[in-house]
């Protein structure tokens, strides 16, 4: 006979608790594999519950396994592990879990696997400024894709990405970049890291990568997930360095011409076909032109992209609108070069596009009706506001042993050059345990120089001028402590 207390079922449907409380009883070996359980009438009748009730927990069982069916419906306990006693569901303990409880030790006494820091200032985030996304101007467009498209935003879209994007992007290319492209030669992803995973399949094999030195820390990490050989390329006043990139052996080399991040170089037009002539002359030679944050240049216009200037098709452009919408739209692009598109299409056809359909229509409107460069022409006012309020914050304070700052005139960070005793490592500490969360350029380097020490990265912050001014005041008082 099976008795079980319902009374302590605490909001459980009779035939779930039911359903639980034999499980565990298998589970736990109380009920050895083999015994012929009640009948369904025996059950409900030995615990006053309906026949449907018990029907129903006996079904779940049998879907799961834990209980086996035959002839003239007699029901056996099936031959399982036995499980150590961890529920509250058994007959020798009836009392129910407590949902609230549950959650509070979930929440209170586990150790979560990832937490976010959280920092008084924290000049390491490259992403744009959140509050400034044009989000009444973005749920419009979203109405309008939503009311105007059906079947597109459920069907499978081309795996290219869908056209009216890849149309407005070469036209913005063309209008921006002076780029001249056609919508067949770009693709859309998710990520820059998705299409650098799908344009390393099409480049030649045993090729040899170059990383700008220093440079953005993804690159190189990249290469190493992927086990490609790849070779540290030095910077210098010009841009990449043409001699490094020659005794390095490598054959394809990512590049930021337009602003390299975080030297803010930009690469001269000598050092340019310098670089393209270089591609040419070898077959399998490419360059990977990432033209990250490009959009944010505020004194002068845009120069034109490398791309714009190659006359052999070895330049593979790349950018993302992470920066200049937000990092929560998914969208980045490639342009490849005619002969790697046709062989990106006879490879890749099969693949689904990653970015999100309803987004990606939704941004080809925004770019269309000209709100994605109304929205570029604001942000860009406001991060020019925000280098000239930290620069002037900085230099105004005394306690900053600031030999140099440069920035300011493009991108969305200043360098600042330290005349101090302390380590990179001392420095960045001693910034933490204030509440200041900073990089140092030697962080982005792969062979760290003496002129790459001593040099602070600062990232714009979303910060009023009280908090900055006290966070440039916390910072200074690192260097008089020391």
């Amino acid at each position: 006979m099976l008795i079980y207390d319902f009374s302590r079922r605490v909001g459980h449907p009779l035939y779930e608790y039911l359903y639980h409380c034999l499980k565990e009883d298998i589970l736990s070996g109380r009920i050895p594999a083999g015994t012929k359980l009640p009948s369904k009438r025996e059950l409900a009748a030995d615990n006053q519950i309906s026949v449907r009730t018990v029907m129903n927990a006996y079904d779940q069982l049998l879907t799961e396994g834990y209980i086996t069916a035959e002839e003239k419906r007699c029901y056996f306990a099936a031959k399982l592990e036995t499980a150590p006693e961890r529920s509250s569901f058994s007959a020798c303990s009836v009392s129910t879990p407590d949902r609230t409880a549950a959650r509070t030790f979930a929440s209170e006494d586990l150790e979560p696997l990832y937490k976010e820091d959280t920092w008084y200032a924290d000049f390491t985030s490259n992403n744009t400024i959140y509050e400034k996304f044009p989000f009444s101007l973005w749920r419009k467009t979203m109405r309008e894709v939503l009311s105007e498209y059906e079947l597109e935003l459920v069907q499978r879209a081309h795996f290219l990405g869908v056209p009216p994007l890849r149309k407005a992007i070469a036209d913005y290319l063309y209008r921006s970049r002076g780029m001249s492209v056609s919508p067949e030669c770009i693709v859309i992803g998710a990520s820059i890291e998705y299409l650098y995973e799908k344009l390393i399949k099409l480049l030649p094999e045993r090729s040899v990568y170059g990383a700008e030195n220093p440079g953005y820390r993804k690159i190189p990490r990249i290469y190493e997930e992927f086990g490609l050989p790849w070779k540290s390329i030095e910077m210098d006043e010009s841009g990449i360095s043409m001699d490094s990139l020659r005794e390095s052996g490598a054959n394809i080399v990512h590049v930021s011409p337009e602003h390299h991040y975080p030297l803010g170089t930009v690469t001269t037009a000598g050092r340019r076909q310098e670089l393209l002539s270089w591609a040419a002359e070898a077959a399998d030679r490419y360059i990977i032109e990432d033209d990250y944050d490009c959009e944010f240049r505020y004194s002068t216009k845009s120069i034109p992209a490398l791309q714009s200037m190659d006359l052999s098709h070895r330049v593979i452009y790349m950018n993302t609108f992470s920066k200049s919408l937000a990092p929560a739209i998914r969208i980045s692009y490639m342009v490849l070069p005619r002969k790697l598109m046709e062989h990106y299409i006879a490879r890749a056809n099969f693949y689904s596009n990653s970015a999100s359909s309803c987004e990606q229509y939704a941004l080809a409107r925004f770019i269309e009706n000209g709100s994605f460069e109304r929205h570029l022409s604001r942000l860009k006012k406001y991060y020019r506001l925000e280098g000239e309020r930290l620069l002037r914050i900085i230099k105004q304070s005394s306690l900053i042993p600031a030999s140099c700052i440069t920035g300011g005139s493009c991108g969305t960070h200043l360098l600042v050059y330290l005349d101090t005793s302390l380590t990179d490592v001392e420095t960045r500490w001693a910034a933490r345990s204030k509440g200041i969360n900073l990089a140092c350029l030697s962080e982005f380097c792969t062979e760290i120089h003496p002129e790459y020490e001593h040099v602070l990265v600062l990232n714009y912050c979303d910060l009023d001028e009280r908090t900055l001014a006290e966070t440039v005041r916390r910072l200074g008082n690192i260097f008089i402590q020391w």
